[in-house]
C-alpha cells in the first residue's frame, strides 16, 4: 500500500512537459488542477503561453478542473474564466470535503480522476486521502519555466521521510 505522502507519479516535469497520451494509457479522464505554482506562478497573474496551450489540448481528452487553496475567489475565477474552467477557491487542501465534493460533480469514476499540483502535504495528500491518482509537477516561476530549486518540496520531502 503506498503512503498518503507518496505520489502515484513523480514527473519531475512542470505540468506543460506532461504527455496526454501517458494520462490516457493511465486511464485517466478527468484532472483536478491545482493553480499556485502547478500553472501559475503564485505571484503572477498571468497564464504562461505553453501552460495556455497544455490546458487547451488537455480539454480535448479529458475533463478539467481547477482547485485551489487560494482564497481569492477574484485571482482563481479570473485564471479560471482566462482558461474556460470550472474551479474551487479556498478548497482546504489536504482536507478532503472541497475535493469530494469535485469528485462527486464530475460523475467520473475515482480511479480515472487525477489531481495534478507542486505540493505534497496539500495536492498529494488530498488525493491520496480521497482514493485518486496523484501527480507531483515542477513548480513553475514568474518567467513561466521550473524554478530550479524548490526549498518547499525539500522540506516536505524531508518532513514526509519521517512521515512514511
Amino acid at each position: 500500500m503506498r503512503s498518503i505522502v507518496e505520489p502515484y507519479w513523480d514527473t519531475k516535469l512542470p505540468i506543460y512537459e506532461i504527455t496526454l497520451s501517458k494520462l490516457q494509457k493511465e486511464g485517466i479522464d478527468c484532472l483536478l488542477i491545482d493553480v499556485d505554482g502547478t500553472l501559475i506562478n503564485r505571484n503572477s497573474t498571468t497564464i504562461p503561453k505553453v501552460v495556455k496551450n497544455w490546458i487547451f489540448e488537455s480539454e480535448m481528452y479529458f475533463s478539467l478542473y481547477l482547485i485551489s487553496n487560494n482564497p481569492s475567489e477574484k485571482r482563481i475565477s479570473k485564471i479560471a474564466k482566462d482558461l474556460k474552467i470550472r474551479y474551487k477557491f479556498n478548497a482546504l487542501k489536504p482536507r478532503k470535503k472541497v475535493t469530494l465534493d469535485v469528485i462527486n460533480e464530475l460523475k467520473c469514476e475515482s480511479k480515472k480522476i487525477a489531481i495534478i499540483g507542486d505540493r505534497i502535504l496539500t495536492d498529494i495528500v488530498v488525493g491520496n486521502r480521497c482514493n485518486i491518482k496523484t501527480i507531483l509537477v515542477k513548480r513553475l516561476g514568474k518567467d513561466g519555466l521550473p524554478i530550479k530549486f524548490n526549498l518547499t518540496l525539500l522540506l516536505e520531502k524531508l518532513i514526509t521521510f519521517f512521515i512514511k
